[in-house]
């Protein structure tokens, strides 16, 4: 060898850093054939075969290095890596442990050991790391950021914020540290400025394809739609293979109701990532709501299959299954179970004793938990109980996932003696805060029925007395909830007990009481007289509509010749294509349906009053349009069944006396409906007095629902002060 085994090095380096490998390993190859033993010709060596992915190899030309010399840290420190990469996560934290042994000080190791730490899931032990990084260069951007991403993934919020503003003020021209400062406080349920950061570091580098995905997600929770889908559009743009983003554009567009489209994008997700779970899921939501039942369940069945912690989407399956005529009480009480088998009895199991005074005649603190305190169709009948409690017997606390609040928020607020908002903080901490504010019963008002339900928060069981109530029609199936709210009509005692994991309550008279829409235009005359024509509509969401509705349907239309029927939902042409053909196959022809998008609430009681007669679904039923459409003067035929998701819209007539539109059967559903269209001048006498029959009704008395519903809550207090 002419050269010196130093020369030869250093030639060896300057391939290696020019990216020439095959020229590097050989000056390393010919300086080990002089020196078998050379410690940094074996570690460059080793490097070499990282780079070839010969993760073995490097492994022991690595090992090799150090037996010749155990003073250098960068041997430590690159064996690590090739341990990780061969997926040896002990073996590489040990070695990065030796490195630091002999520099204490040294950035390299202790940021590998907190990326090891977090790829393992030990956020704790991770940002512990990263923290002993910032003590050594507390301005360095990347390093900051690296303790607030632990810190975030961790759930430590707080702390998480401040390092990434830090981080951002390091480096004010990195994309990356605004982008993180908005995950951040995206996660904290600080959507605007969220979406200031993503805009600011889009602005910095616009072909970051994350950073649009996650301002389009931002933009979703804020109901701003179109410019949401603009920057999914954006995301997969710049990456066609990013199949999160295709998800989310589905998404987006699932609820503008152009569902082919979404599921033309979930297919897409799932075609770049087969075991994406949410996009299964998110799938599921398009495909029920475009006729498409037993796909969407199997879509469900398969998210939780390859997720089973994703207990949204297991929640969005048991309210799905309310739509199967096919499933009996008992299996979808089985479902429910199941449910909280594997989501929520875990945390009963861990709950704490309550410290709340056992002083049956005390002011009572009531919590109510929803994340709909806003224009929305439970507010209908929660606004009139928060509006009408007795604030001198009871103290209200509510915990609002509101995102956008809108006037019906601002007034609920003040009707509130306590409100939280509690959107974007987990289950884990609300349940916390309510503990904090010791409430004594806490009402939820959801159940499975929304995505950003709160049913954990009750698993963890933060108050002594639990209620669920309104939102949902089934159990939770929870061992953790005590009571559920209903009525002798919606619930008959004796017959349907032992499908809840709960203990029914029955409200007398109504298990529910409604305040109008304050927009509903005035009640209209019959619009039979001037169309020459009976119409019956159907406003309830579609997934409700099964084919055994439709062909009941199809029989009222040929009952009644030359009736037309009106469908309120989102219309699309394959869920046109699939309504007409059934119709068209139970004799109906396409030229008597009519499809009119869903639309806000004014334009929506404005449909409303442009039919005649509305035709209720089963065996789920409608409520709020049910109480919406009386309002507006149109009876309502319904199906009654044995169990509440069948019965509970029907609480409503049978509580104004309208029974007589309340059908058993399926024959004699097409029989009431054909005998209102028959008689146009009963029919108009009716529309014009229905009105009237609510108003005077319970119904909308919400003082006195308010006092009865006080007076169960005082009982169920009374049973949990004397040991029950």
């Amino acid at each position: 060898m002419t050269e010196t085994v130093a020369e030869a090095l250093a030639r060896g380096t300057r391939h290696h850093e020019a990216g020439e490998l095959s020229a590097a390993e050989a000056a390393y190859r010919q300086i080990l054939e002089v020196d078998p033993d050379y410690a940094p010709a074996l570690h460059q060596l080793g490097i070499v075969a990282i780079q070839q992915n010969q993760l073995a190899r490097a492994v022991e030309l690595i090992s090799r290095a150090i037996l010749a010399d155990k003073s250098q840290a960068v041997f430590y420190v690159n064996f690590g890596e090739a341990q990780r990469r061969l997926g040896n996560y002990d073996k590489a934290i040990v070695a990065n442990q030796q490195a630091l042994e002999l520099e204490p000080r040294a950035p390299g190791p202790l940021t590998n050991l907190g990326l090891l730490y977090q790829e393992q899931g030990n956020f704790t032990g991770a940002a512990e790391y990263f923290r002993r990084v910032v003590a050594i260069a507390p301005s360095d951007g990347r390093a900051l950021s690296q303790l607030g991403r632990a810190l975030l993934l961790g759930d430590q919020f707080d702390e998480a914020e401040t390092c990434f503003r830090a981080a951002r003020q390091a480096s004010p021209q990195d994309a990356r540290s605004h982008h993180n400062l908005g995950a951040v406080l995206q996660a904290r349920g600080k959507l605007d400025e969220a979406a200031a950061c993503y805009r600011t570091a889009i602005a910095l580098q616009p072909d970051g394809a994350e950073t649009h995905n996650n301002l389009g997600a931002v933009l979703h929770k804020l109901n701003a739609f179109t410019e949401a889908e603009a920057h999914y559009r954006q995301a997969v743009r710049i990456n066609p293979a990013f199949a999160k983003a295709y998800s989310n554009l589905g998404s987006v567009l699932s609820e503008r109701g152009s569902h082919d489209e979404a599921i033309t994008h979930f297919h897409r997700a799932i075609a770049l990532n087969p075991s994406f779970a949410e996009a299964h899921g998110n799938m599921a939501d398009s495909l029920i709501q475009t006729g498409r039942f037993q796909k969407a369940i199997a879509a469900y069945r398969r998210a939780i299959e390859l997720d089973p912690t994703l207990s949204s989407v297991h929640s969005n399956l048991l309210y799905a299954l309310n739509y199967d005529p096919s499933l009996d009480p008992a299996s979808l009480f089985a479902e429910h179970r199941v449910w909280a088998i594997r989501h929520a009895d875990p945390f009963f199991a861990k709950a704490l004793p309550h410290a709340n005074q056992r002083s049956a005649e005390r002011r009572l603190r009531i919590g109510y938990v929803s994340p709909n305190f806003f224009e929305q169709a439970v507010s209908f009948f929660s606004e009139p109980i928060l509006a009408s409690h007795d604030h001198s017997a009871f103290e209200v606390f509510c915990y609002s996932d509101v995102t956008r609040p809108d006037e019906t928020t601002l007034r609920m607020r003040g009707y509130a003696d306590g409100w939280r908002d509690t959107f974007g903080i987990s289950d884990a901490q609300v349940a916390e805060i309510i503990r904090e504010d010791a409430i004594d019963i806490l009402v939820d008002l959801s159940g499975h029925i929304a995505s950003g339900n709160r049913l954990l928060v009750f698993a963890r069981r933060p108050a002594p007395v639990q209620v669920t109530y309104l939102g949902y029609q089934n159990t939770t199936g929870m061992l953790a909830m005590d009571y559920r709210l209903t009525d002798a009509y919606a619930d008959p005692p004796g017959t349907t007990d032992r499908f809840y994991t709960e203990k029914l309550v029955w409200l007398p008279e109504s298990f529910f009481c409604y305040w109008p829409a304050r927009q509903a235009p005035a009640v209209n005359p019959l619009p039979a007289r001037n169309a020459g024509h009976i119409t019956f509509g159907s406003f309830n969401n579609f997934a409700k509509i099964t084919p055994e509705v439709m062909a009941t349907w199809a029989n009222v239309l040929r009952a009644v010749p030359g009736s037309r029927l009106v469908l309120m939902v989102h219309v699309t042409d394959s869920l046109r294509e699939y309504v007409v053909n059934i119709f068209q196959a139970n004799a109906v022809s396409a030229g008597r349906l009519e499809f009119a998008n869903r639309r806000p609430l004014a334009q929506y009681l404005e449909l409303i009053s442009s039919v005649d007669i509305a035709l209720d679904p089963f065996p789920f039923v409608g409520h709020t349009t049910t109480c919406d459409c009386v309002w507006q003067g149109v009876p309502v035929v319904t199906l009654a069944g044995e169990t509440y998701v069948s019965r509970f819209g029907g609480s409503a007539l049978v509580s104004m006396g309208l029974q007589q539109w309340i059908a058993q059967s399926r024959e004699e559903y097409v029989e009431i409906a054909a005998r209102l269209a028959g008689d146009l001048d009963r029919l108009a006498e009716l529309r014009a007095g229905l009105r009237q029959r609510m108003a005077s009704s319970r119904l909308v008395d919400g003082v006195a629902f308010t006092r009865n519903l006080e007076t169960e809550y005082r009982r169920m207090w009374a049973a949990w002060c004397s040991g029950g």
